[in-house]
């Protein structure tokens, strides 16, 4: 008579099978288990590779040279920098686009400034007319480099419409 029920193994000796058909399927579904949590491991160990450098434009950017900013009467907008660059009679100023409520970019309107997100107003002089925005926009500074093109520095900043302008020496 079998030893367990429903057992085809009627005799007792060392050809028995060494594992059962159980506990194979049990050491498969354990193995799985490990295989899948060590692949999990592995993906977000893979994020440590990768460089985690955010791609922001530096602090200091380049307008070009003099005679070619000065040829140019008015006010124009530089996408990839965020500025409006505004020329006048012989000289440059550099105010901010991004409103300082919370950070959209500006349009300018006929009477300056506004903010298509939330509704803040600005005067052509960026100051506040309206709106939550809790500061005005913001001049940079304009110098003339070494190389001669005239730079921007984002870290230096006013709000004194007059000061912000800067005549360069051609």
């Amino acid at each position: 008579m079998p030893k367990y029920r429903n057992s085809l193994n009627v005799d007792d000796d060392e050809k028995d099978p060494s594992i059962t058909r159980r506990s194979f399927l049990a050491l498969m579904g354990v193995g799985a288990c490990i295989l899948g949590a060590a692949q999990m491991a592995g993906a977000s160990m893979l994020g440590y590779l990768y460089p985690n450098a955010m791609k922001v434009p530096p602090s200091v950017f380049s307008l070009g040279r003099p005679e070619e900013v000065l040829a140019l009467e008015g006010k124009i907008y530089n996408v990839k920098q965020k500025v409006f660059i505004e020329t006048l009679a012989g000289k440059v100023r550099v105010q901010t686009s991004v409103c300082t409520h919370l950070g959209c970019t500006v349009n300018m309107v006929e009477t300056g400034y506004a903010c298509p997100c939330h509704g803040s107003t600005y005067d052509r002089f960026g100051r506040n007319t309206g709106g939550p925005a809790p500061l005005p926009l913001v001049f940079f500074e304009v110098f003339k480099g070494a190389s001669g093109d005239l730079l921007v520095d984002k870290s230096k900043t006013t709000l004194d419409w007059e000061e912000a302008w800067y005549t360069p020496v051609v």
